[in-house]
């Protein structure tokens, strides 16, 4: 008979398959309502696996903090910055660094925002650069988010996704950090950065 001791030890690959299920949304909020899952938890619900998220460090939140203040200055009044909120995919209720969606805040006051309302999703990473580099950055594309912007902390560059087509972005721009980026929303520019501007002097 298996002992806690060795499941413990078990490698990934000696572990029963079958033994683990995927949750949907659906399920997923009812963990949240019968309080199985607790705001102290810090998980997010990734194409049906629930996921730890990783505690932000001082870098990381002192960039979200200088975004959100350059963005609260330029974004036009029918645009709603959303940080950090989860956003509704078929399969997924991640929770980015920031988000702007369509409408005022009140169109969001009994549902999280969906990909058609979303006009830039940003993540700040430094030691989850890998993770958001690759499975976000699929999650984001395969759900058509328009623009999906990655401050890359440990390279200190901004990493530009657009245009989502099957399942990838097909453009993809880096920007370092003396470089201006500018703020487009439905194809009109509405302001420009410096990339370093959104990070913590090095």
């Amino acid at each position: 008979m298996a002992t806690a001791e060795s499941v413990a030890k078990a490698q990934p690959s000696e572990i029963d398959p079958f033994a683990l299920r995927r949750f949907s949304v659906t399920e997923y909020h009812k963990m949240i309502k019968a309080g199985i899952l607790k705001p102290d938890d810090r998980v997010e619900l990734l194409e049906g696996w629930i996921v730890k998220k990783m505690p932000q460090n001082p870098p990381h939140s002192s960039s979200v903090t200088r975004a959100n203040r350059w963005l609260a200055r330029v974004v036009p009044a029918h645009w709603t910055l959303r940080v950090p909120m989860p956003i509704a995919l078929s399969d997924s209720e991640p929770e980015p660094d920031i988000v702007l969606a369509r409408g005022d805040a009140e169109h969001y006051d009994r549902r999280y925002s969906k990909p058609t309302d979303i006009g830039l999703l940003m993540e700040f990473a430094d030691s989850t650069l890998l993770q958001d580099r690759s499975n976000k950055k699929i999650l984001y594309a395969q759900a058509r988010i328009a623009a999906f912007w990655l401050i890359n902390l440990v390279e200190r560059k901004l990493e530009v996704y657009t245009k989502p087509h099957a399942g990838t972005y097909r453009n993809i721009g880096e920007h370092v950090a003396k470089e201006r980026i500018a703020l487009v929303l439905d194809g009109v520019k509405i302001a420009e950065a410096f990339v370093h501007e959104l990070m913590p002097k090095p």
